[in-house]
């Protein structure tokens, strides 16, 4: 299993001198898997790029689409998602049951009307709902998805991949409240990512901004680095980065970060997400 970032920033793309170590484009990763079709996990501003970077092989696209939720942040980028103007691409989308709705939302609702020049009903790609994730495991190839409800306005998923001896989880836009009702408690979450190589967990604020932010749907990187150390993760990347936030402050976080695990004597390898960074489990 093979993991890409393709954005990585969260609320809006904040491109710029200041965020080039990091990336400025929001949520979206790629995920390789030894068998079967690839898998992309959202589509923020960063799918742009991964559908410019998939036509360069002059090959028929295929892939599954998992949407987190239909925050513009994670839905944006579709209509510039080159290969869903080609007749030979298939997509099968799942993930937050109001994704698919979020996508055809883009066009029909906000960017059509004099908006966008395309709308839904009009792209040549064939696009499949899928809606399995909700209530049952995804098999894609030799893989298993499993999805979590997470805690974030309006509501998400979050997903586990597991294929072969790799376990990979992604939370995104996940609120580790400890006010927070069962089901969404950092011991739930510590038990769906129990003992995975490679967790990715929203870390957009500090300690101290969360203060004034709660109930907004989002991470400081202690609650992540907490929820890692619980789960016994070996790998930690922090996550949907604050458009504010310049390359300079995310590595002092991340230093911040690395200082909790060193305290906590625990065995974590902890970093930022870097756009264009790539991880094989």
């Amino acid at each position: 299993m093979e993991i890409r970032f393709w954005g990585t920033r969260g609320s809006i793309a904040a491109p710029g001198p200041l965020t080039v170590e990091y990336g400025g484009n929001t949520s979206c990763v790629e995920v390789l898997l030894h068998g079967g079709p690839r898998v992309v996990i959202d589509a923020g501003s960063g799918i742009r790029s991964l559908g410019d970077e998939l036509l360069k092989s002059g090959q028929p696209v295929y892939l599954y689409l998992l949407i987190t939720h239909s925050h513009w942040d994670h839905i944006l980028g579709f209509p510039f998602f080159a290969p869903i103007y080609r007749r030979d691409t298939k997509i099968w989308v799942d993930g937050c049951p109001r994704g698919f709705w979020g996508l055809e939302a883009v066009f029909d609702s906000h960017q059509a009307n004099g908006f966008f020049p395309v709308a839904f009903n009009e792209l040549q790609a064939q696009i499949q709902p899928l809606g399995i994730i909700t209530h049952r495991p995804l098999k894609i190839g030799e893989a298993v998805v499993e999805g979590i409800e997470l805690n974030h306005p309006q509501g998400g998923m979050g997903f586990r991949f597991r294929e072969k001896d790799h376990t990979f989880v992604f939370l995104t836009d996940n609120e580790l409240d400890p006010q927070a009702p069962p089901g969404k408690q950092l011991i739930d979450y510590a038990y769906f990512a129990q003992g995975c190589d490679l967790l990715v967990h929203d870390a957009q604020y500090t300690p101290e901004e969360i203060t004034e932010r709660r109930g907004w749907g989002h991470s400081t990187y202690a609650e992540a680095v907490e929820l890692a150390l619980s789960a016994g993760a070996r790998r930690l990347r922090l996550f949907h980065h604050d458009p504010a936030r310049s390359d300079a402050q995310i590595r002092e976080l991340v230093c911040q970060a690395r200082n909790l695990v060193t305290a906590r004597h625990g065995h974590l390898e902890v970093d930022a997400a870097r756009e264009g960074e790539v991880i094989a489990l």
